[in-house]
């Protein structure tokens, strides 16, 4: 097992992974990064929890079909969650758009 520093959106994490892995988490988070400062200068977003959200949502979601993801995110939320995860999407379809 290794140690790798991995930065996401300005912050630092630790994690400890087989020396096998470690290259693919380090370009997970290169991806991760890349996603995040799109997003954050496509919509002029600040909020790092916001603009992670995205990114989540957006990496986890691509290649499947759109009405299942966003069916199966939302089922048991409350709702404030849902409408969060709904203005969201928004964002994420008009990015898809581009």
């Amino acid at each position: 097992m290794e140690t790798v520093r991995l930065n996401i959106a300005g912050r630092e994490y630790p994690l400890r992974a087989p020396a096998s892995e470690v290259e693919n988490l380090r370009r997970a988070a290169a991806t991760i990064n890349e996603q995040f400062d799109a997003f954050k200068a496509q919509f002029n977003v600040e909020d790092p929890v916001d603009l992670l959200a995205m990114t989540a949502l957006h990496l986890a979601t691509e290649g499947q079909p759109k009405a299942q993801v966003i069916a199966a995110a939302t089922d048991s939320l409350p709702e404030e969650a849902r409408e969060r995860m709904a203005e969201i999407s928004t964002h994420l379809e008009r990015l898809l758009e581009v």
